[in-house]
C-alpha cells in the first residue's frame, strides 16, 4: 500500500507548536491577554503570563516580517513612516510607533538575556500591588495588579498589553494578513 505523504506546512510549524504564521501568533497573544485578565487572584501565575505576553508581543516583529511580501513591506513602511528592508527596520519603526511595544521589547529582552545591554531603558520597572477588591475592610479579597513604571509614570500592565495588541491587530489588518477587525467582527480588541 503506498504511503500518503504528510501535508506540506511551513518548516516553522513543526518547531512552534503548530503556530504557522503571524496571525496565529496574534491569536496566541490574544489568548494570553485574556488569561492574564482573569488571573489577578494568583500573583505568580499573573506575573508569568505578563512575561509571556511581553515576549509574544515582541516576537510578533519576527513573525510579521517573515510573513510580509514585498508589497506589504512597502505598505508597512508607509503606515509606520519609513522603509522596511530588513527585520531591524520593522523593529525600529514599530517601537517608534507603539510605545507599548518598546516596553514589551525591554521586558522580553531582559527575560532572555537577564539584563538589557542593547537599547536599555533603566527607567522601566515592573511591580505587583495587592489590592483589596472587597467593599468593606472586614472581608479581604486580594487581587494582584501588575504595574509598569516608566520615566516616572505608572501604567496598568493590562493596558500596555491591550495597546500593543491593538497595534499589531491594526497593522496586520492594514496589510491584509487578517480580516478587518472593525468590519469583520463585532468588536476590536477589548
Amino acid at each position: 500500500m503506498p504511503k500518503i505523504p504528510p501535508p506540506r506546512f511551513p518548516d516553522r510549524l513543526w518547531q512552534s507548536f503548530l503556530i504557522a504564521d503571524a496571525p496565529q501568533l496574534l491569536g496566541k497573544l490574544t489568548a494570553e491577554i485574556h488569561q492574564f485578565s482573569t488571573s489577578y487572584f494568583d500573583m505568580l501565575k499573573s506575573g508569568r503570563l505578563a512575561l509571556n505576553i511581553a515576549m509574544t508581543a515582541w516576537h510578533m516583529v519576527d513573525w510579521v516580517f517573515a510573513d510580509m511580501d514585498s508589497d506589504q513591506r512597502v505598505r508597512a513602511g508607509q503606515i509606520l513612516g519609513g522603509t522596511i528592508d530588513k527585520k531591524s527596520d520593522l523593529a525600529a519603526l514599530a517601537t517608534k510607533a507603539c510605545d507599548a511595544l518598546r516596553i514589551c521589547q525591554v521586558i522580553a529582552t531582559a527575560s532572555k538575556h537577564v539584563e538589557v545591554a542593547n537599547r536599555p531603558d533603566p527607567s522601566l520597572a515592573t511591580r505587583c500591588e495587592l489590592v483589596n477588591l472587597s467593599a468593606d475592610d472586614t472581608n479581604l479579597q486580594l487581587s494582584a495588579v501588575w504595574v509598569i513604571e516608566r520615566e516616572g509614570k505608572e501604567y496598568p500592565a493590562d493596558q500596555i498589553f491591550k495597546d500593543v495588541h491593538r497595534f499589531w491587530e491594526n497593522l496586520l489588518s492594514d496589510l491584509g494578513m487578517i480580516e478587518d477587525p472593525i468590519m469583520g467582527r463585532s468588536h476590536r480588541g477589548w
